[in-house]
């Protein structure tokens, strides 16, 4: 504190911090230097990068709008790596969508509401997503050809006809393979109401079912006893 006191009020020209505690010193600087972006990773046992976003965070101190009206910031790294750092430093970072990971519980909720109610509707559904719409502007990251319209149109209808066959694995959605007509379950709406896995109201089901089995095999004294207690 008393450190940081002398060089707010600029005893102290020269701060020098480790990557951690750069991450908590709030305090402004005209001039940054980030001496190298790597640290030693124990559990890996060897070196490895810093996630672009600290080398920003470390950055973000020089130049501070309410104490300054400029500011520098220097980062030296490996020859090899100028052109990676130039792209992501002086251009916005893409922000990609989460939805793939969570594809199931989206497209399970929006079927117990009442939301889609074909196969159809899911892929226009899922084509107004911000996920299609960095799947065709970085086709590479998401799995698709390209992001072309056929490529794209093919890439969605996969991708719903896939999230529904898990959904109708787990029990949670019914499909009529005639009127490609999608319709909720008990599962389904379960799921969807308590925020469910749609995995785990299935097996809820199915360790209640093996419990009643159980204990019917194990005859009427067992199950009496249990149910008192």
């Amino acid at each position: 504190e008393i450190v940081e006191t002398m060089f707010l009020n600029g005893d102290i020209q020269i701060l020098v911090a480790t990557a951690t505690l750069a991450w908590g010193v709030n305090l402004p600087a005209h001039l940054v230097i980030v001496k190298g972006t790597e640290f030693f990773d124990g559990k890996q046992s060897r070196y490895v990068d810093y996630p672009v976003t600290d080398v920003l965070q470390m950055m973000g101190r020089a130049g501070r709008p309410q104490f300054d009206d400029h500011g520098v910031a220097c980062v030296f790294v490996e020859e090899g790596k100028k052109n990676f750092y130039k792209k992501f430093l002086y251009h916005p970072l893409p922000v990609e969508s989460c939805l793939g990971s969570r594809m199931s519980e989206n497209l399970n909720a929006e079927i117990a509401i009442g939301t889609v109610n074909s196969v159809e509707d899911c892929i226009g559904y899922l084509d107004w997503t911000y996920y299609a719409r960095r799947a065709r502007m970085n086709p590479s990251y998401y799995g698709a050809h390209s992001g072309s319209d056929d490529d794209m149109a093919n890439f969605l209808h996969e991708t719903v006809i896939n999230c529904l066959n898990e959904l109708k694995e787990y029990g949670c959605i019914l499909v009529n393979e005639d009127t490609n007509s999608v319709t909720p379950t008990h599962l389904g709406i379960a799921a969807s109401r308590y925020y469910l896995n749609p995995k785990s109201p299935r097996q809820m089901q199915d360790g209640i079912i093996y419990t009643r089995k159980f204990m019917k095999a194990a005859g009427p004294d067992l199950y009496r006893d249990t149910t008192k207690a």
